[in-house]
C-alpha cells in the first residue's frame, strides 16, 4: 500500500475584505502519485500551493507532511520549505545570480553542500532540462522557457519529498514540454 506523502484536510483561506479564496479543499497524494488541482483563473490554485509550502498562511485547515501537522505555529518553516519544492508560475529567479548559482543557492545554504558538490547536483539537474549550455548565463539574458526551466531545476537539485508546480510548462517552447514533464 502507498504510503501517505501530502494530505490537506479543510483549508480555508480567508484575505482581509472577507475574500474566501480557498473553501474547505481537502486531498491526499500518496507516494509516486501525481495530482492536478485544475480550475479558472482566479480559483485559488495558487494559493493552495502557497499555503501547503507556508509561504502564506491558511485561515482554517490541517496540513500534514509524511503524517506530521506542519502548519502548526511550532513547525520548522524552514524545514519544512527544504522538504517540499515549489516551481512558481513567475520562476521567482535571483537576476543577479548566474543560472548554476541559482539552482546551487538551496544546496549550499540550506542544505549545507560544498560548491563541489552542489555544483556536480546542480550539472545533473540541468542537463535533465537541456541548460547546461547556459550555465553562465545572468536570467536576464534567457527566455521564458529557459527561466522555467532553471526554475524546475533549481527546485529538483534540493531532491524534495514532494514537488509542487505552478504552471510549470506555461513559458516553455512545444518541443521541450514533453521533456520537461518527463523531468517533472
Amino acid at each position: 500500500m502507498p504510503e501517505n506523502v501530502l494530505s490537506v484536510t479543510d483549508m480555508h483561506k480567508i484575505y482581509s475584505g472577507g475574500v474566501h479564496a480557498v473553501r474547505g479543499i481537502s486531498f491526499e497524494v500518496n507516494e509516486g502519485e501525481s495530482v492536478a488541482i485544475i480550475g479558472s483563473s482566479g480559483s485559488g490554485k495558487s494559493t493552495v500551493l502557497r499555503c501547503i509550502n507556508r509561504l502564506i498562511e491558511p485561515t482554517e485547515g490541517v496540513v500534514q507532511l509524511r503524517g506530521e501537522h506542519i502548519n502548526t505555529p511550532g513547525a520548522d518553516i524552514n524545514d519544512v520549505r527544504s522538504r517540499i519544492g515549489m516551481v512558481f508560475q513567475s520562476f521567482e529567479l535571483f537576476a543577479h545570480l548566474k543560472v548554476i548559482d541559482n539552482v546551487t543557492l538551496g544546496l549550499r545554504h540550506v542544505r549545507k553542500m560544498s560548491k563541489d558538490e552542489a555544483e556536480e547536483i546542480a550539472m545533473s539537474v540541468l542537463e535533465r532540462v537541456d541548460l547546461l549550455d547556459r550555465v553562465d548565463a545572468y536570467p536576464g539574458n534567457l527566455s521564458g522557457g529557459q527561466k522555467q526551466r532553471v526554475a524546475i531545476a533549481r527546485a529538483l537539485a534540493m531532491r524534495p519529498e514532494v514537488m509542487l508546480f505552478d504552471e510549470p510548462t506555461s513559458a516553455l517552447d512545444p518541443e521541450l514540454i514533453g521533456s520537461v514533464l518527463a523531468t517533472i
